[in-house]
């Protein structure tokens, strides 16, 4: 095929009909009426011999062929639009779109200061924030998050990352548990029910093969994504929540609660930010997730100081 005579015009029509799934949410996103947008979907249609949208009863589905060409399709729109925007690129007056992902807490807890930070210099960028669910590797193999804050284990191909910290397993429990000031064993584990909090991307099972491998008797009574809900579950009982240590020291939902090592060998979890390769060399998307990175760094050691200050209060 002659690429002098592809109208490459039809690329970002693609690329919305492609994220929609709608000729009437496409249109909307490119701003052209409907009629255009229907005869822009007509021509594609020719030129890929392929429906591209496929109804079934009420509902509209990509077809197979479209399903396969999402992601090169995302990353040739973002590649040929980063030639243009950054000769120009300028924080103040860049109009730009990005979905961040994130867990709960760093959504609530980290994401909201940042952002003001990042506005009073970037004030036209747009974002859309996303937890962390089922339903987001999805989302983020089809090119349709920009970046991920705190994926657990290595990224999978075609994404960039730089690690962001290390972390590993800890307990909280009631201040009136049983265990009191004692350290948790393995029979404490067996003999009280377990909640995991199990909020991430990346590697799930390191929680679930930590406990198979202290023992075949440990009770898992609940799984929650949302950290607050897991410490509902726990609060007030004698049940012990298994989480992340950073998590835990970041906790302002639930006061009376007590923050344990747990025994055996605990796995070392690494977290990285990524972001899909072809936003490796877009202005606008380094300047904005190199601010985003350097800020949550800032805020990271902060907190760190303030734990090491509080443990030698509590020391004394």
């Amino acid at each position: 095929m002659n690429l002098y005579r592809l109208n490459l015009n039809l690329l970002p029509g693609l690329k919305a009909l492609l994220d929609t799934q709608s000729v009437s949410l496409a249109a909307k996103q490119m701003h052209v009426t409907q009629s255009a947008m229907s005869r822009t979907l007509a021509q594609l249609r020719e030129a890929l011999h392929d429906p591209i949208l496929v109804r079934q009863g009420n509902k509209v589905f990509l077809s197979e062929k479209a399903l396969a060409l999402k992601e090169d399709v995302n990353r040739v729109v973002t590649e040929a639009g980063t030639i243009f925007e950054n000769q120009q690129f300028d924080p103040w007056t860049t109009e730009k779109n990005f979905t961040i992902a994130g867990s709960y807490i760093l959504l609530e807890q980290y994401l909201p200061d940042i952002l003001h930070q990042f506005w009073k210099q970037a004030p036209n960028f747009n974002f859309e924030l996303l937890d962390f669910s089922p339903q987001l590797d999805q989302k983020l193999e089809a090119g349709q998050v920009d970046l991920v804050m705190a994926y657990v284990g290595k990224p999978p191909a075609g994404f960039s990352y730089v690690p962001l910290m290390e972390d590993t397993l800890c307990a909280l429990i009631s201040e009136d548990h049983p265990i009191g000031d004692n350290n948790i064993t393995v029979e404490d584990l067996e003999k009280y029910a377990v909640v995991r909090h199990s909020s991430w991307l990346g590697s799930p099972h390191f929680m679930r093969d930590y406990l198979d491998g202290l023992s075949r008797n440990i009770r898992v009574a609940a799984k929650a994504p949302s950290f607050p809900v897991a410490l509902q579950l726990v609060n007030d009982s004698n049940r012990i929540l298994l989480t992340m240590e950073k998590v835990a020291e970041a906790n302002t939902y639930v006061k009376n609660m007590r923050m344990k090592p747990l025994p055996g060998k605990l796995p070392k979890v690494q977290y990285y930010i990524v972001w899909p390769e072809y936003w490796e060399h877009n202005r606008a998307h380094r300047w904005f997730r190199e601010f985003i990175i350097n800020r949550f760094r800032q805020q990271l050691k902060e907190n760190d100081r303030r734990n090491e200050v509080l443990s030698e209060v509590i020391s004394r």
